[in-house]
């Protein structure tokens, strides 16, 4: 049985797998998914080795009871065991894990170089059975590439607090909404819902603007989400990327949209309008939430159907996900609107609140304190009047100092 670490692979020592064989040796522990954390508190001093099974890909729960563990103190090794691929090495290193034990068939099926290229490269092991190149072949080929920002390097000079990340992939939506991808530094970390500063650079002093991170904190490459802004002094600019092309990335993650900030609770409301669902497409792709929440109600309204079609693909790819596919599809609901456009579903998400209809089309009880929080992103009206909405409703804000009911990210409507 190899071991998976950050050095590479290794053989599983004979005396771990001797200790957690005994079932009287309380140095070492075998735990199932879905063990509750709290249930090990005050009995982890001693503990040297505690070892998680993972009996499904599509189960996300190790990775949280990995992550309660450290946060209750546990300072030994951890190490996941089972059905555990390439792709979620990065995030299980994240979540306090020190290795990885897989069999030896995964290990011909992923050899050490997948485990380490899929932690630092952005190709992973599901991109490869996809087809898709690794990043060297986009870097062979940028003499081919179309005219883009890639020729306005504008006297930019390297900072030691931004990272000069890659575009490996950008979708166009429509003639005013794209999505893109670039490389994930191996130490930029985040939760899912934060933000980073964004730049390009094609200045001496580039313009910077914060931008949603829309990947999950688990995966190996950064999304976003953007607005094409005619004229505007950085996505006049940023439109035009093209794979090969250089971004700016602040070191720095921060925000409120996050569950931290929250108190527990049954259900969680995400309340989004036009590029405001890119934090939530981060959190809709996280075990995480699907653990603190027993229903998660995703919100986007735009103007036109065409503009809510990247809510659509997020959703999918939430469902199609080994890492959190079966939690998705049995916790999450996608309740899309347009407010100008005729669609199967009409009105301004504020309105529907209001009447009351949103809740009868979910056949479920208005908003109330006890089991119901939320989140809010998108345009600076909606966010104020859901925010009303709420609190008429006894819902209180919370930050991540003093967690509450409801969030909102203060830096896009501040």
């Amino acid at each position: 049985m190899p071991l998976v670490t950050t050095a590479g692979f290794s053989p599983v020592p004979f005396n771990d797998e001797a200790a957690l064989a005994d079932a009287t040796n309380e140095m070492f522990l075998d735990l199932a998914a879905d063990t509750e954390a709290e249930t090990l508190r005050g009995r982890l001093s001693d503990v040297e080795l505690i070892q998680i099974q993972f009996g499904s890909f599509q189960d996300g729960r190790g990775f949280s009871l990995a992550r309660r563990l450290r946060n209750i103190g546990y300072q030994g090794r951890l190490r996941a065991r089972g059905h555990v691929i390439s792709d979620q090495f990065r995030y299980a290193l994240d979540c306090g894990f020190d290795d990885v034990e897989i069999s030896a068939e995964q290990a011909t099926r992923q050899p050490e170089a997948d485990w380490i290229s899929d932690r630092a490269s952005g190709v992973s092991y599901r991109d490869r059975l996809r087809g898709r190149g690794l990043r060297s072949e986009v870097n062979d080929k940028a003499d081919t590439l179309p005219v883009s920002v890639a020729e306005e390097t504008g006297g930019y000079v390297s900072q030691p607090n931004v990272f000069e990340e890659q575009v490996t992939d950008v979708k166009h939506y429509t003639d005013g909404l794209f999505s893109f991808r670039i490389t994930r530094p191996a130490s930029f970390r985040f939760r899912s819902g934060e933000f980073a500063m964004i730049g390009l650079p094609n200045a001496e002093k580039p313009v910077f603007r914060p931008y949603s991170m829309a990947s999950p904190s688990w995966h190996d490459e950064l999304e976003f989400y953007s607005i094409k802004v005619p004229g505007g002094p950085l996505t006049e600019h940023l439109q035009r990327i093209v794979p090969g092309d250089t971004v700016l990335l602040g070191k720095k993650a921060t925000g409120t949209l996050v569950v931290d900030a929250l108190m527990p609770a049954k259900r969680l409301y995400l309340f989004s309008t036009g590029t405001g669902i890119a934090p939530f497409a981060s959190l809709i792709r996280d075990p995480d939430v699907y653990e603190t929440f027993e229903q998660v109600i995703l919100t986007h309204s735009c103007r036109q159907q065409s503009e809510l079609a990247y809510g659509h693909d997020i959703v999918e790819q939430a469902m199609a996900d080994p890492l959190i596919g079966d939690l998705a599809k049995r916790q999450r609901v996608h309740f899309a609107t347009t407010t100008r456009e005729e669609s199967a579903r009409n009105g301004r998400i504020t309105d529907l609140i209001e009447t009351g209809d949103l809740f009868r089309a979910l056949d479920l009880l208005p908003l109330n304190a006890v089991s119901d929080r939320a989140m809010i992103c998108g345009s600076l009206p909606m966010v104020r009047d859901t925010k009303a909405k709420l609190e008429a409703a006894g819902l209180k804000e919370g930050s991540n100092n003093r967690p509450g009911d409801f969030v909102l990210e203060r830096a896009f409507v501040d």
